[in-house]
C-alpha cells in the first residue's frame, strides 16, 4: 500500500465542516419561522371554521329541540283530552298558532291512522291535505311502539305533498290509550341549511352539507337545480332530487375518498371534544383544507356539515413571506451543496470500510477488497489495520480448513486458539456415549471391485455419515477401514448424549437403507455404549492424533460385532438404555457376556419402522 503525505486529523476536518455548515442555522431558523407562520394561519382559519360549524350545529340542534317541544306539548294536550284531532277548527287554529313565529317550518299536521295528512302550510298560510307518502305512513306506525311522549327526528326524505326533500319530526298521538295519528313537522333542507353560512365569497371558504353522498347545501346548488329540474321524485329514491358529490363542479367534494385526516390545535368545546375533523387534499389547483362535523342528532341517514378552503386563502400569507423564503432557500441550497461535497469526501472511505466489513461478516475472505490509503490519518490507520487483519484471517482460515480435514472441527479450533505450538490437547476423563459403526460384507465387496472404486464408495458413504454424526453433536475420532468411531460428549458438551448417539445410529441405518453409494448398496451395524473414557492426544511429540480410550470404547466395538450373532442392526448397552429419555423406543435383545467381562449384561436393540 502506497504511503501518502499531508494527512489531516479527523477532528480538524470535522471542525472545519461544522463552521461551514453552521450557515444552515440561518436557513433552519427561517424555515421554522415560515412553517410556524403558515401553520398558525392555517390553524387560525381551521379554528374559526370549527367555531362556525359548531354554531351551525347548535342552531340546528335548537331548531330540532323546538320542534320536539311542540310535538310533546301537542301529544300531552291530546292525551289529556284538551285538544282533539277530530275538532278540525280548533286543531287547525292550534297548529297555525304553534308555528306563527317559526317561518322555517315548511308544514305541520296530522298523519291519520288511515294514511292521510291534514295540516297547515305557514309559508302560504293555507291548509294542506292529501294522501301521505307510504314511507312516512310506515314510519309513523313504527313509532307506535315507542309509546306516548317520544318525538323522533327523521333525516331526510322526499315528501310529495310539499315536493321537497324534508326533515321530519314525528310523535305518535294517543287519546284514552288509543292511537289517533301522528303529529308531523316538516322542514325543507333549504331552510335547514340556512344555519350554515353559505356566502360563496366569504374568505375563500366553501360551505357544504352532505347526506350520504348527496349534497344538501352548496353555493352552486341553486344553479345545479336550474340545470337539472327534479325528476322521478317518487318514494323509491328519497334523495333523487339532490346532486351527488361528484355532480357539482367542486373537485374537493368529488374526491372525498382521497381526503387525508390530520390533527390540528384548537380550543376544545365545553363537552371536552371539539367534534370536528380536519382533512387535506392535493388537487391540480393546490392544497385544500377541509373541516367537517357530523350532525349527531341524525336518527336516520348521516348528515355531514363542513367547509373547505380554497388554496388562495393562504396566498396572502405566502406573498408576505415570499422574499424571506427566497433568501432562506438560497442560503439552504448553498449550505446543502457544501455539506454534500464535504460529506462525499469524508464518507467515501467510510463506505469502502463498511462494505469490506460486511463482506468480512459473510465469512468469505477470498474476495475481501484491499482498502486504499487516505489523507485522513485516522482513515489511513483504519485501512492499514483492516488490510493486515484480512491477511491474518485468510492465513488462519486456510490453516483451519487444512486442520478440519484431518481433525474434528472442535479440536482444530482449540489448537488454533492455544497459546503454544505443541499441538497438545489436554487429556481428560468424562462420561460419554460411543458409537461404533461398521459396514456389513465390505471385505467381500472389496475383493470383487477395483480398489480405486472402493475409495470412491467409502468417500461417498463417509461424507453423508459424517454429516449425520456432526449434526447430532458427535465427533469422529477415527476412520478404521470401513468402520467409524464417534463419541458424544467427549469434547463438546452434549447433555443428552445417549439420545444423540441412538438418533445417529437410526439415521445411519435409514441412510444405507434408502441410498446407493456410487451405485452400490451398503448395509451397516451399530454398537452404542455409555461410560467413562479418556479423551486426548496420543502419539509421538512430532506426530499426534486425537482419540478416546477406555473399556467403554472397546465395549461399543464388541456390541457392534454382536449384531451379527443376534441378527440385529443396532445394539445398545444397558448403560445407554438407562439414560434414554424415551426407553420405550428400545427392546431387550438378549443377555450376553462381553469379552473381558465376568457377568452377562442386558443389551437392547432399536426397531426402525420400514426397515425391521
Amino acid at each position: 500500500m502506497t504511503e501518502r503525505r499531508g494527512r489531516f486529523s479527523i477532528l480538524g476536518v470535522l471542525l472545519g465542516a461544522f463552521f461551514i455548515t453552521s450557515v444552515l442555522g440561518v436557513g433552519l431558523a427561517l424555515h421554522l419561522g415560515l412553517d410556524t407562520a403558515y401553520d398558525n394561519t392555517r390553524n387560525l382559519w381551521i379554528t374559526m371554521t370549527h367555531a362556525d360549524l359548531e354554531d351551525a350545529q347548535d342552531a340546528m340542534r335548537d331548531r330540532i329541540k323546538r320542534m320536539q317541544r311542540r310535538n310533546i306539548w301537542v301529544a300531552r294536550e291530546v292525551a289529556h283530552g284538551d285538544l282533539s284531532p277530530d275538532n278540525v277548527a280548533i286543531w287547525d287554529n292550534t297548529l297555525a298558532a304553534l308555528v306563527t313565529n317559526e317561518r322555517d317550518v315548511t308544514a305541520i299536521g296530522l298523519l291519520t291512522p288511515d294514511g292521510h295528512f291534514r295540516g297547515y302550510d305557514p309559508k302560504t298560510d293555507k291548509p294542506l291535505s292529501g294522501k301521505a307518502d307510504p314511507a312516512e305512513d310506515i314510519i309513523a306506525r313504527s313509532l307506535i311502539a315507542y309509546g306516548p311522549g317520544q318525538s323522533i327526528t327523521q333525516f331526510p326524505r322526499w315528501n310529495s305533498l310539499v315536493n321537497q326533500v324534508v326533515i321530519s319530526e314525528m310523535i305518535p298521538l294517543f287519546q284514552e290509550g288509543l292511537y289517533v295519528g301522528s303529529l308531523v313537522q316538516l322542514v325543507s333542507l333549504g331552510d335547514f341549511s340556512h344555519d350554515l353560512k353559505t356566502d360563496p365569497t366569504e374568505a375563500g371558504r366553501t360551505p357544504f352539507v352532505i347526506v350520504n353522498d348527496h349534497v344538501i347545501a352548496h353555493p352552486t346548488l341553486s344553479d345545479w337545480h336550474q340545470l337539472h329540474p327534479p325528476k322521478n321524485t317518487g318514494t323509491d329514491d328519497v334523495l333523487g332530487v339532490l346532486p351527488r358529490v361528484d355532480d357539482l363542479a367542486d373537485p374537493v367534494l368529488a374526491n372525498m375518498g382521497q381526503w387525508q385526516a390530520f390533527d390540528f390545535d384548537d380550543v376544545p368545546s365545553p363537552g371536552g371534544t371539539n367534534g370536528s375533523q380536519a382533512s387535506s387534499l392535493e388537487t391540480e389547483n393546490g392544497y385544500h383544507v377541509i373541516i367537517t362535523r357530523k350532525f349527531e342528532e341524525s336518527a336516520g341517514l348521516p348528515v355531514l356539515m363542513g367547509m373547505h378552503f380554497d388554496p388562495a386563502v393562504f396566498t396572502r400569507e405566502w406573498d408576505r413571506l415570499q422574499l424571506a423564503t427566497l433568501i432562506g432557500t438560497a442560503i439552504m441550497v448553498l449550505a446543502i451543496i457544501l455539506a454534500i461535497l464535504i460529506a462525499h469526501y469524508f464518507t467515501r472511505p467510510l463506505k469502502r470500510f463498511s462494505a469490506a466489513t460486511r463482506q468480512l461478516e459473510t465469512g468469505i475472505l477470498d474476495d475481501l477488497p484491499v482498502l486504499p490509503g487516505s489523507h485522513i490519518i485516522e482513515f489511513n490507520d483504519a485501512s492499514r489495520s483492516f488490510n493486515n487483519m484480512a491477511i491474518t484471517l485468510r492465513d488462519r482460515e486456510r490453516i483451519g480448513r487444512l486442520f478440519g480435514k484431518f481433525l474434528p472441527v472442535a479440536i482444530a479450533q482449540q489448537l488454533l486458539a492455544s497459546d503454544d505450538d505443541t499441538g497438545n490437547v489436554q487429556s481428560h476423563q468424562c462420561e460419554a456415549s460411543i458409537l461404533f459403526v461398521d459396514l456389513v460384507g465390505f471385505t467381500t465387496l472389496s475383493e470383487k471391485i477395483d480398489p480405486q472404486r472402493i475409495v470412491t464408495i467409502l468417500n461417498a458413504y463417509f461424507a453423508k455419515a459424517t454429516t449425520i454424526i456432526e449434526e447430532n453433536g458427535g465427533i469422529i475420532t477415527q476412520f478404521q477401514g470401513d468402520a467409524i468411531l464417534a463419541v458424544f460428549n467427549a469434547f463438546d458438551e452434549v447433555p443428552d448424549h445417549a439420545d444423540a448417539a441412538v438418533r445417529t445410529a437410526v439415521a445411519l441405518q435409514k441412510l444405507v437403507h434408502n441410498e446407493l453409494f456410487d451405485g452400490e448398496e451398503l448395509r451397516c451395524r451399530c454398537g452404542i455404549n455409555t461410560g467413562l473414557l479418556v479423551a486426548g492426544n496420543v502419539g509421538a511429540p512430532d506426530r499426534l492424533t486425537f482419540t478416546v480410550h477406555g473399556d467403554a470404547v472397546n465395549s461399543a466395538a464388541r456390541l457392534e460385532a454382536k449384531n451379527k450373532e443376534l441378527g440385529t442392526r443396532i445394539l445398545i448397552a444397558s448403560t445407554t438404555f438407562e439414560q434414554l429419555s424415551d426407553p420405550a423406543q428400545a427392546r431387550l435383545a438378549d443377555e450376553i457376556l462381553l469379552r473381558g467381562r465376568s457377568e452377562t449384561t442386558a443389551v437392547y436393540t432399536i426397531p426402525i419402522d420400514g426397515i425391521d
